[in-house]
């Protein structure tokens, strides 16, 4: 019991110590806290020091996602004119680490947040446009890749070392795209721009492709010095993938010039070179040659267990891939789901802040307007009720008998001017605001307008002053396209525009409804239209 006791002594005092062991480690709270301290104390900026920040100063990858997440969002940072050069910072942090979900969040802020994007020549959009380039090929979006690779590559602040993996990636864009010419002309303008900086590793790699090339068109002099070249260079900075492709090409190529003593030897190497690989595609490119080289030596049996085996990592290859496409395609559409989410409810947001603030605005014209109004009714009362009371005394017994005659007279006179005068008001107010007006006091005043009578040619003249500023053109496109047509139809036509009914039409042009039906049978006639559906569609349309 003792000696068990002894034992768990160590693990209680580690588990205490345990949270003060880690003490230093940072979690994304404190990892902002952190940063913007040292921004206001040192003045440096927070692009220069996110980069003395890692993932390995945190206590976990998802306290070090949640700190970039923050930083981003941080109102003392968004605030800022290097905000977008800052996500671009941590998006080109992650793409390098080959976190390419992770890294589209922040590349995405910069091309949003960026002021002129494709045209400013600000020196890191130049990289920008490079790593969200390569993001695109990750995500086979090919068109998108191709345009914001292009854009790097003619940037002036485009490295030379950049150029090499710009061309590199459009090669690879168009062989994708079954456009094999144009995608070995980028190719060996990379391997050119390698040549020319010495970088060998570069070198390598390209020869390679170009050597697969080469081996396609039965170039195989030139596929076999390309291809060896890649060869060695792979086996000398241990980069076994290469090794092991350009392996595979190089006994492909001896056993198509019958060289088999050459292509057993480098089987042999080959079997020594996969001992310790996991990739299943090495497998099955390692399987594929073990079928030529067996077939090549009429050793069927083993060529069909290869063939097998081929096969089986085929099936794993293109499950994983498969399963790789699906896993980006969701993410594309639910990132771009979220983003359209996000700016409908900011647009939807800013729309009903408008619409509070215009409401409250009308609300507070129509309170002073009114207000003016009823002022003005009283004031106006109290001198009619003044006037008439003088008058009554005056002429009590004289205009006893047509006193109700006037008055008639003079509220019909006193309503028609108020009618005018309101309607000019209401037009020339129309006319002005007329984006800011409601459809309810459009409805309002077409109904004054269908309430107007045209009695007389004066009331049509100033009618048709009205109807013409709600409805320009109007007349005039009659009078341009049918000249034939009378002054009495273009008035039915006015009339029907504002929709008057039959009987509504008559009253107002004193006629009869049967009047009114003969002049739009006349009018229909003119311009050929058979139905009354059908010229009413065609009035509105006007």
């Amino acid at each position: 019991m003792k000696q068990i006791c002894y034992h768990l002594i160590p693990i209680i005092v580690a588990c205490v110590l345990s949270p003060f062991s880690f003490g230093g480690m940072l979690n994304s709270e404190r990892g902002i806290a952190k940063i913007i301290s040292e921004n206001e104390h040192k003045g440096t900026s927070f692009i220069q020091l996110f980069e003395n920040y890692q993932q390995a100063d945190f206590s976990s990858p998802a306290e070090w996602n949640r700190f970039l997440k923050k930083l981003c969002k941080e109102d003392k940072i968004t605030e800022r004119a290097d905000y977008p050069e800052l996500c671009y910072v941590i998006g080109r942090r992650l793409s390098d680490g080959q976190k390419y979900r992770e890294a589209y969040y922040f590349l995405y802020v910069t091309l949003r947040e960026e002021t002129d994007v494709y045209t400013s020549q600000k020196p890191y959009l130049a990289l920008f446009h490079e790593t969200l380039g390569q993001l695109y090929y990750f995500f086979r979006r090919y068109d998108l890749s191709e345009k914001h690779l292009k854009i790097s590559l003619h940037r002036s602040h485009v490295s030379e070392e950049s150029k090499i993996k710009l061309y590199n990636t459009l090669s690879l864009i168009y062989r994708d795209k079954l456009d094999n010419k144009t995608s070995e002309w980028y190719l060996r303008k990379a391997y050119k721009q390698a040549v020319k900086l010495k970088d060998e590793t570069w070198m390598g790699i390209l020869s390679g492709n170009l050597g697969y090339i080469a081996l396609s068109k039965k170039e195989n002099a030139k596929a076999r010095k390309l291809i060896q070249f890649d060869y060695e260079v792979s086996a000398k900075s241990n980069q076994t993938n290469s090794q092991i492709n350009a392996l595979a090409l190089l006994i492909e190529l001896d056993l198509m010039e019958n060289k088999l003593a050459q292509s057993t030897r480098k089987m042999k190497l080959f079997d020594s070179l996969m001992k310790h690989e996991t990739n299943p595609q090495l497998w099955g490119t390692f399987y594929q040659t073990k079928i030529n080289y067996y077939e090549k030596l009429g050793r069927y049996e083993m060529a069909l267990k290869s063939f097998r085996k081929f096969i089986s990592y085929k099936e794993i290859n293109d499950e994983k891939r498969q399963f790789i496409n699906i896993q980006n395609a969701e993410f594309q559409i639910e990132f771009e789901r979220k983003q359209g989410e996000n700016t409908i409810y900011k647009e939807k947001k800013k729309t009903d802040d408008l619409i509070i603030s215009g409401l409250f605005v009308i609300c507070l014209i129509l309170g002073l307007t009114s207000f003016i109004i009823i002022k003005q009714i009283q004031r106006k009362r109290k001198q009619d009720k003044e006037l008439l009371t003088l008058r009554a005394q005056k002429m009590e017994d004289e205009l006893h008998a047509t006193e109700r005659e006037m008055r008639a007279l003079l509220s019909t006179m006193f309503d028609k001017n108020k009618v005018i005068f309101e309607l000019q008001e209401q037009v020339e107010s129309f006319e002005k605001n007329q984006h800011s007006k409601t459809d309810s006091e459009k409805e309002a005043m077409l109904n004054d307008l269908q309430s107007f009578s045209l009695l007389t040619e004066t009331d049509w003249i100033e009618f048709k002053r009205l109807f013409e500023k709600l409805n320009p053109g109007f007349f005039g496109f009659f009078q341009d396209n049918f000249p034939e047509i009378t002054a009495a139809e273009i008035r039915l036509a006015a009339l029907i525009k504002l929709n008057l009914s039959n009987l509504e039409m008559a009253r107002t042009l004193a006629i009869s409804p049967d009047s009114v039906r003969k002049t739009n049978l006349r009018l229909r006639k003119k311009l050929n239209i058979e139905s009354l559906d059908d010229l009413t569609r065609f009035i509105k349309a006007i």
